[in-house]
C-alpha cells in the first residue's frame, strides 16, 4: 500500500489542471485552494497534537497562511476543526466505492465490502473525530455544534456502505437491522486501535462481520 494504515497525515490530492477560467473566478479558486489547505492542516494538527494542541496558531503555521487569512475563512477554532473532519470524511468516503473492482455476484461482494468498510475506521478523519467526541464530553458548546455535523455526515456514510454492498443486498428486508450493528461494532473495535495500533487486516472481527452480513442478507 505504500503508507501505513496508521499514518496520521492525510495525503492531499494534487490540484487538478484548471481549464480556461471564466472571468471573475480566479479569486474564488484561490479561496477554495486556501480553504482546502487550512482544512488539511487542521486534520494533521488535530491528529498529531490532539484537541488541546490544535490551536489556530498551530493550524495557521501548518497551513502556511497568515492569521488574517485563516480567521477570514474560519473565525472559530471549533468550527474549523469540525469543518476539517467533515471535509476529509466526505471526500474520502464518497470516493471509496470506486476503489474496488466489485464482483457481479452479490454474495461475493460481502467480503470486499466488509474489508473496505473496516478501512474507513483507520483513516485520519476517524482519529480526528474521536478527538472531537472526547472533547465534547465536557464542552457543551462543542457538543451542541458537533451533533448537527455528525448527523449531516451520517447519510454520506450510509450511502457509501450501500455502494459497497450494492442494491441487491441493500434491498433485502433485514439490511436496515444489519447496518447499525455493523457501524457501531466497527466503530467500537476501531477505537481500541487508537491506543493499541496493530494490523487491522488481521482483526478476528472481520470474519465475524462477514458471516453476520451473509446471515442477514443471503
Amino acid at each position: 500500500m505504500g503508507r501505513s494504515e496508521f499514518d496520521a497525515t492525510p495525503q492531499a490530492a494534487g490540484p487538478a489542471t484548471p481549464g480556461p477560467a471564466a472571468p471573475g473566478t480566479g479569486t474564488q479558486q484561490r479561496g477554495d485552494r486556501t480553504r482546502t489547505r487550512i482544512l488539511d492542516a487542521a486534520i494533521r494538527v488535530l491528529v498529531e497534537r490532539g484537541y488541546a494542541g490544535a490551536s489556530t496558531l498551530a493550524i495557521q503555521a501548518e497551513a502556511g497562511v497568515s492569521r488574517g487569512r485563516l480567521l477570514h475563512h474560519y473565525p472559530s477554532r471549533d468550527k474549523l476543526l469540525m469543518a476539517a473532519v467533515d471535509h476529509l470524511a466526505r471526500t474520502r468516503i464518497e470516493a471509496m466505492p470506486a476503489q474496488v473492482d466489485w464482483p457481479q455476484d452479490p454474495a461475493e461482494r460481502i467480503g470486499p465490502a466488509i474489508d473496505l468498510g473496516w478501512t474507513t475506521f483507520h483513516q485520519p478523519y476517524f482519529v480526528a473525530s474521536m478527538e472531537l467526541w472526547t472533547a465534547a464530553r465536557t464542552n457543551v458548546v462543542l457538543r451542541d455544534a458537533l451533533l448537527p455535523t455528525e448527523r449531516r455526515l451520517g447519510p454520506t456514510v450510509r450511502q457509501a456502505v450501500a455502494g459497497f454492498l450494492g442494491p441487491e443486498l441493500t434491498s433485502r428486508p433485514r439490511y436496515p437491522e444489519l447496518y447499525p450493528l455493523l457501524l457501531s461494532s466497527m466503530r467500537g473495535v476501531a477505537a481500541t486501535y487508537l491506543i493499541d495500533p496493530r494490523d487491522p487486516t488481521t482483526d478476528p472481527h472481520l470474519d465475524l462481520w462477514k458471516a453476520m452480513t451473509a446471515t442477514y442478507l443471503l
